[in-house]
């Protein structure tokens, strides 16, 4: 299967990790960005011509995984806007969603659910 990852730039090692495991188990990854070590936060160009190619990248993959583990800001199973954006897309490209962790506890909980993502409560092995 072909993944899209997304996730944002503080997570660069657990997308790292999680890239390399799903190689290992046979899928094709397409990372968030293409050149993380030269993206900064504050580079608002980079970022978007990042999210154009990323969402290029989507419409000829199979599935998207939102890392949404609990880091940034302590909130548990967070979902940044970026992510959230890129779950949009795939959803209206009929592309399969996965979350690597629960769904938030968010006000948007409801537009999360009505996407119909796959939960894999931190286990690859669910993706298909």
């Amino acid at each position: 299967m072909k993944i899209a990852i997304s996730g944002n730039v503080y997570m660069l090692p657990d997308i790292m990790e999680v890239q390399e495991e799903l190689e290992l188990m046979g899928h094709e990854v397409v990372p968030t960005f293409e050149f993380l070590d030269q993206l900064s936060e504050n580079d608002e160009e980079k970022k978007r011509e990042n999210r154009a190619s990323f969402f290029e990248k989507l419409k000829n993959s199979d599935g998207l995984l939102v890392l949404n583990k609990s880091q940034k800001d302590k909130k548990e199973d967070y979902i940044s806007g970026s992510s959230f954006l890129e779950m949009g897309f795939a959803h209206a490209l009929g592309k399969k969603i996965y979350l690597l962790q629960g769904i938030p506890e968010v006000t948007y909980k409801d537009e999360i659910m009505a996407m119909n993502p796959v939960v894999l409560n931190g286990n690859l092995d669910k993706i298909m």
